[in-house]
């Protein structure tokens, strides 16, 4: 049922960026407001009160151009009306991930705001599976995450490892930003795939994604999939303006240990007194919470139980490191 949900909100995602709905303004802070806040900020009052933070992703905000066009508009008027209490379940799930993914943007030079792509990929979600076949938490095709080096089989799919499939999905955005050369137009291809989007261009003569939309010469999803990005993306860099709330990024504390087949998480589970559905939660990777024999992956385990889960792996002559951090 949860992946059900997911998927029926990634489809009103993209509904949204096609529909046509008055935009709710940034509500204005009264004066009372700012004369109340100035003086619990004062000096008198410091030690006695602490006025939390608004968060936002200042980072995010300057490092794309949000483009003024009235798709993006309607689709954050959606957003902040039927769908606001998924979007804003989904800006408190990426708190988990943003720090992982700011990490892999700025090693790629790619901008921040990419960090809100999964809001309508897949609410964050590692294990969501589309009807096309696109899984994980950037809902990477088979084939493509087979290009980006990921293993996708019938026994493991690294689709769902947060860590992988991050770096997957942000080298290939890498690449489709280099071969277009804007961000809408290398989105939309992200969505839609790189040749649909050249033969679109091509075949009307325009040089933009806007102009593709306009002429309603890409997949109604893909022009829904771009406007409600940028609405994402607008309302990470305001939220509180918009009625949400974004949590400060959290850091993980699950343990990876690297292991080799032939393994399973049931056997695994027993022999070190560990619960064996969170170990099948932490390891979505392994299809069947089996390993087969010579198959290497990197296993997520609880931190207090990663000692003695390596001691039982290197028993069984399975994996023996432990590195810790990451998702």
């Amino acid at each position: 049922m949860k992946e059900a949900r997911l998927w029926m909100l990634a489809l009103a995602l993209c509904a949204a960026g096609c529909a046509t709905v008055p935009v709710p303004q940034p509500a204005p802070r009264s004066p009372e407001v700012g004369e109340l806040r100035s003086a619990l900020e004062s000096a008198t009052l410091r030690n006695l009160v602490v006025v939390p933070p608004v968060t936002a992703d200042v980072d995010a905000a300057v490092s794309m151009p949000i483009p003024q066009h009235a798709s993006v508009r309607s689709a954050l008027a959606y957003f902040t009306t039927a769908l606001k209490p998924d979007i804003q379940q989904s800006l408190a799930r990426s708190a988990h991930y943003r720090k992982l993914i700011d990490r892999v943007l700025t090693d790629n030079k790619l901008p921040k705001a990419l960090a809100y792509l999964p809001v309508i990929e897949s609410a964050y979600s590692e294990t969501m599976t589309s009807r096309a076949g696109a899984r994980g938490m950037w809902q990477i095709m088979p084939e493509t995450a087979r290009e980006y080096g990921l293993r996708v089989d019938k026994w493991v799919d690294e689709r769902a490892d947060p860590d992988l499939s991050t770096r997957a999905a942000i080298a290939y955005l890498g690449d489709l930003y280099r071969d277009f050369h804007d961000w809408p137009l290398a989105l939309a291809a992200y969505n839609a795939g790189a040749g649909r989007i050249h033969r679109a261009l091509d075949e009307t003569h325009t040089r933009t994604y806007w102009e593709l939309l306009e002429l309603s010469a890409i997949p109604k999803e893909t022009r829904g999939y771009v406007p409600t990005f940028f609405a994402a993306l607008i309302i990470a860099t305001d939220p509180a303006a918009y009625g949400f709330r974004l949590t400060d990024a959290i850091d993980s504390d699950i343990k990876r240990i690297d292991v080799e087949g032939p393994l399973s998480l049931r056997t695994v589970a027993r022999k070190a007194h560990v619960d064996e559905a969170l170990l099948r939660d932490l390891n979505p990777v392994l299809r069947k919470g089996v390993l087969p024999r010579g198959v290497r992956v990197t296993l997520r385990v609880p931190p207090a139980s990663a000692e003695r889960i390596a001691r039982v792996l290197r028993n069984n002559r399975g994996g023996e490191r432990i590195v810790t951090g990451g998702m």
